[in-house]
């Protein structure tokens, strides 16, 4: 069999095309440092890669939601904790108005005490967050939660109306826990009388931590005051002191939800790494040896194609 020159020329072109090619590909694997660039390089590899990398950035999702949240519960802790130090004034000027020792005008002077207080709370029960978002109104968190009800009507002296609604927003802060990021007002202050005609209960069924303090103060003013009413108080601080209880049992689940998921993120980015990353140190020895095989073959392929029979004749 008869081998032309031209062919022979030709399959060392080939040769040295192939070697180019595979130098290039390991020039660009050393640029991105990956050594898997594209599906049909190492399909599982690929798949797995693309599995990891969407791990990762729902993981990212989960921290910035517990950034979130765990601004929003902070907020509410320390809400909270005004509200409970106002409770423990208004609890000891009950206390104080009680004592049968008290003239009339004492206990007015307790009474208009009582009522600042209340507003006080009242103000921190209608806090915004940041966002202007009120803490308290559930999903209807640009609307005032609580507001005294002014209309002239002698049924509904003393009530109070509740504007928000009874939802918390759930958040996602892990493939399979969730967390609520805050608390209704009724639930935290009480559920209040409501619009008239409706009219305040008598002391030791009143629900509503400002109704409450409004009878108080109100029975303090016309010198006969109610005993059960402290009742009523020590029933609303409850209230305020175990919503506090529970923020703070859900910020420990963000502090071990976001531990868990900074540990979790870590993993799979080492798995990533181990799946994609390239070895630089092969590469590079890779690299100069597919090098030098191509300019020993260009300089052998220059040689040879200089080789003719004309050259003896």
């Amino acid at each position: 069999m008869r081998i032309s020159t031209s062919w022979s020329h030709q399959l060392e072109l080939n040769a040295m095309q192939a070697q180019q090619s595979t130098l290039t590909r390991t020039q660009i694997e050393l640029s991105a440092n990956k050594k898997v660039l594209t599906g049909a390089d190492n399909p599982a590899a690929a798949a797995r890669v693309v599995d990891l990398n969407q791990s990762i950035d729902q993981t990212k999702q989960f921290q910035s939601n517990i950034n979130t949240v765990q601004q929003r519960l902070e907020l509410e802790d320390g809400v909270l904790q005004n509200a409970a130090n106002v409770m423990f004034k208004i609890k000891e000027l009950t206390v104080q108005g009680l004592n049968a020792t008290n003239s009339a005008a004492d206990r007015i002077t307790i009474a208009e005490e009582l009522e600042g207080l209340n507003g006080e709370l009242l103000s921190i029960a209608n806090t915004k967050n940041a966002n202007g978002e009120y803490l308290f109104s559930g999903f209807k968190s640009t609307t005032p939660p609580f507001s005294k009800d002014t209309t002239p009507d002698s049924t509904s002296t003393g009530a109070y109306i509740y504007s928000g609604d009874t939802h918390s927003r759930i958040i996602q802060i892990g493939v399979e826990r969730q967390v609520t990021d805050g608390n209704p007002g009724i639930h935290v202050f009480g559920v209040p009388t409501g619009s008239p005609p409706a009219s305040v209960p008598e002391p030791g069924a009143i629900t509503n931590v400002f109704e409450a303090i409004d009878k108080i103060a109100s029975d303090l003013r016309a010198n006969k005051p109610n005993t059960i009413s402290l009742d009523d108080i020590d029933a609303s601080l409850e209230k305020i002191i175990t919503t506090q209880s529970s923020v703070g049992v859900r910020l420990k689940v963000l502090d071990s939800q976001q531990a868990f998921n900074e540990d979790f993120s870590l993993n799979m980015k080492t798995v990533l790494s181990s799946t994609e990353d390239l070895d630089y140190a092969e590469a590079i020895t890779r690299l100069n040896a597919q090098t030098l095989s191509l300019q020993v073959a260009q300089q052998a392929f220059s040689q040879v194609k200089q080789l003719s029979l004309f050259n003896y004749l």
